[in-house]
């Protein structure tokens, strides 16, 4: 039995959950915490599109090269996984990058009250979209994650008995 197969899916999956997790939870946060807010949004709108890229089509891939028969169980949770990379990317990135600029916009043309009056609204909006961001970014940590239940399951028949 040729252990190609599973061993590259099983390099992918964790290249996949792996970097996805690290740079949520690890480098992201430390980024936030380390960078001026300049610095880390500059960062971010650099990172995000192939970020967001990878949460939306390596479940596809992953999907494509599994080494077991992918039950309902897996199969909705890479479409699921996709479908939250793909809400971050089409959706969420371009309205948030909006709120941004509308922001950057407000800053040069208003300061004092008057400024903090017309950017209220914007900074409410951009906390409803980041949060949405995130929600997505967890939804497809947790479908990852739970796959990789499936994958260790789909796995044991590659071990010698």
């Amino acid at each position: 039995m040729s252990l190609f197969k599973p061993a590259s899916h099983l390099l992918l999956y964790s290249f996949i959950f792996g970097g996805t997790t690290f740079y949520s939870f690890l480098v992201s946060p430390v980024a936030f915490k380390t960078l001026d807010r300049e610095s880390f949004s500059a960062l971010q709108n650099k990172v995000f599109p192939t970020f967001f890229q990878l949460q939306s089509f390596s479940p596809w891939v992953l999907a494509l090269t599994a080494p077991f028969k992918l039950t309902t169980g897996p199969t909705s949770l890479l479409t699921s996984a996709s479908i939250c990379g793909l809400a971050n990317l089409a959706w969420l990135l371009p309205w948030t990058r909006r709120v941004k600029e509308e922001r950057k916009s407000l800053c040069s043309r208003f300061e004092g009250e008057d400024l903090e009056r017309y950017d209220a609204p914007l900074r409410r909006e951009f906390g409803k979209s980041h949060g949405l961001s995130l929600l997505f970014n967890m939804g497809n940590a947790v479908c990852m994650f739970v796959y990789g239940v499936y994958l260790c399951r789909g796995l044991l028949k590659y071990v010698p008995k």
